[in-house]
């Protein structure tokens, strides 16, 4: 028992030396000494061990004060890669991404909504192949892939569980993924990949408390607890796009009453949008909006509010350092964020207002991709 404490201990200082490197390299092995308590023989044996394993190198010295100069070093980027997979109703985005988190490449393809599960999955094997070819990387230098996806996902166990706009129930992705690629797979909730991404180099990057809010085909959140994941007993945390406003309200397809996706999501602005106008997608919606026409002023109005609301409860509810807003709505109708702000100063809990920083997510439609990757860095590296 005594030896195995010791290797855990071993590893988990490799682990922190390697962490800290990867957050502040370049940098020399005594402000590693001096940032985790280790001593300098300690450290030097662990960044030998990484050296040789290849995931450093060294870089040109610096001056250190008085005495010699300090050799500072650096995470290699190139040692390993991973793979991050969003798959949206109509689009596929699949993203090699290397160890210190820079997008090698990214490439996009469409996704007939009307494709099979297997078909969609053959794709993206395609897809990884071709930008494995494109950018010479081995399959030996690829840790895992990770997928994000909108839905119930089983995370546990890499099920899709049901995902309505992929239309995909108790679906074994993560197994039938492996399958095809023979690489190990995670799969996860896209926001709950793209919350990863704003850790860590996003809006939520300081924080240790933030909730990332999508607005778009649906509505949901993903929250960030002590630097964390909060998923709840089912990996539902979050799932504010069926909470009920209104119980006299819109029948949703879950089959309850007044839920709030019911009124926020793209398909519910269209519906009530084409029961006034003949319109044929949500972007002819934002450009009556943007041309004033009331009905378009009215709908938006509506939809803002709700978001407002959803914001101040999931504020009272988690009080967090930030909330960063996202999603296809948010996007392109960057003109709505005024009159969410609006609203959010209405209806935000005074003591809560000085707290928060409400913001906009900056990641564009890489968050996915580039949160996923970073998710299986995160679970699937193992250093010995």
């Amino acid at each position: 028992m005594e030896k195995q404490d010791q290797l855990l201990m071993k590893k988990q200082n490799k682990n922190l030396v390697l962490d800290i490197l990867k957050t502040k390299s370049p940098i020399s092995r005594i402000d590693i000494a001096k940032i985790t308590g280790m001593s300098p023989t300690s450290i030097t044996r662990i960044v030998n061990e990484l050296q040789l394993q290849g995931y450093l190198r060294e870089t040109e010295a610096v001056a250190s004060g008085v005495g010699r100069k300090a050799t500072l070093l650096e995470v290699r980027g190139d040692v390993l890669y991973t793979v991050g997979i969003e798959i949206d109703k109509s689009l596929l985005k699949v993203g090699i991404v290397n160890y210190i988190g820079e997008m090698v490449s990214l490439l996009k393809s469409k996704r007939n909504e009307s494709e099979s599960y297997m078909e969609t999955l053959h794709k993206i094997n395609m897809v990884i192949r071709r930008i494995m070819d494109e950018n010479e990387i081995p399959a030996a230098k690829i840790m895992g892939l990770a997928v994000g996806l909108p839905g119930y996902i089983d995370y546990k166990n890499g099920i899709v569980k049901v995902s309505d706009q992929l239309k995909w129930k108790d679906a074994n992705l993560a197994e039938d993924l492996q399958k095809l690629t023979s690489f190990n797979v995670i799969v996860d909730n896209e926001l709950k990949m793209k919350i990863v991404a704003e850790s860590f180099t996003g809006k939520a990057k300081n924080s240790q408390n933030s909730i990332l809010i999508g607005i778009g085909s649906g509505i949901g959140s993903s929250i960030m607890l002590n630097g964390e994941i909060y998923r709840g007993e089912t990996n539902n945390a979050g799932e504010i796009g069926h909470t009920v406003i209104d119980p006299t309200g819109n029948v949703c397809n879950c089959g309850k009453i007044g839920c709030l996706a019911t009124y926020i999501s793209e398909g519910a602005i269209l519906a009530d949008s084409r029961k006034v106008k003949d319109i044929s997608s949500i972007e002819d919606v934002f450009q009556s909006y943007r041309d004033r026409e009331p009905w378009a002023l009215n709908i938006m109005d509506r939809a803002s509010t709700y978001i407002a609301l959803a914001i101040s409860n999931l504020l009272c509810l988690y009080n967090p350092e930030v909330i960063i807003l996202s999603g296809n709505t948010i996007e392109k109708l960057p003109e709505m964020k005024e009159a969410i702000e609006q609203k959010c100063e209405l209806y935000i809990w005074e003591p809560l207002k000085q707290s928060v920083r409400i913001v906009y997510s900056e990641l564009s439609d890489n968050g996915v991709v580039l949160g996923a990757a970073i998710q299986a860095q995160n679970l699937m590296l193992e250093l010995e």
